[in-house]
């Protein structure tokens, strides 16, 4: 059994981990402190350095020290985001097929134009049957189809894409969003 933290009860905490748990597979990347740090994070990213380091249990200097390195290396990142379901927001999965001749410079020249651009919130190179896996929002589903036709449209490497609305989403972020009122 892992000596690193968990939220789990008493009970839980006696029986083995399972190898898929977060725990578990941050263990070789973060220290227990570092991981403390991160899943208390992850609940309140406005929390302070003292109520950080009450809960984590080291000194204020020592978490905020451990939290600057985390943010610096990269390994975490406080963000707000906007629960685009709670704001009744229309949003899609978009994947995309590229030509298999296209250069790596075309390539790259429409990863960065899809980063760059404004309602795209994800942007993924994937394998299988497309290329890339784009998320995009907009106020409505069909502005939203036509914002990618426009962004899409004089791209002469890309094959075919297709577009998935996205009905409802049960969690996101780590987190159980609320059910939908038409779905309860």
């Amino acid at each position: 059994m892992s000596s690193f933290p968990s939220s789990q009860s008493e009970n839980e905490e006696t029986q083995e981990r399972s190898p898929h748990s977060p725990q578990e597979i941050l263990e070789d990347r973060l220290d227990e402190n570092d991981y403390k740090i991160f899943e208390a994070l992850n609940e309140n990213g406005r929390m302070s350095d003292t109520e950080l380091a009450e809960r984590v249990g080291l000194s204020r200097t020592a978490v905020r020290r451990r939290r600057e390195n985390l943010v610096e290396s990269g390994t975490l990142k406080v963000l707000a985001v906007i629960v685009l379901q709670e704001a009744d927001l229309a949003y899609a999965d978009i994947r995309i097929t590229l030509q298999s001749s296209a250069s790596s410079a075309d390539r790259n020249d429409l990863i960065e134009k899809l980063v760059d651009a404004d309602l795209v919130y994800s942007v993924d190179s994937v394998l299988g049957e497309f290329d890339l896996f784009v998320r995009g929002w907009h106020a409505s589903l069909g502005e939203l189809k036509s914002y990618f036709w426009d962004l899409l449209e004089d791209e002469t490497i890309v094959t075919d894409y297709e577009i998935t609305p996205i009905v409802d989403t049960w969690k996101a972020w780590d987190r159980k969003l609320d059910r939908p009122e038409s779905n309860q």
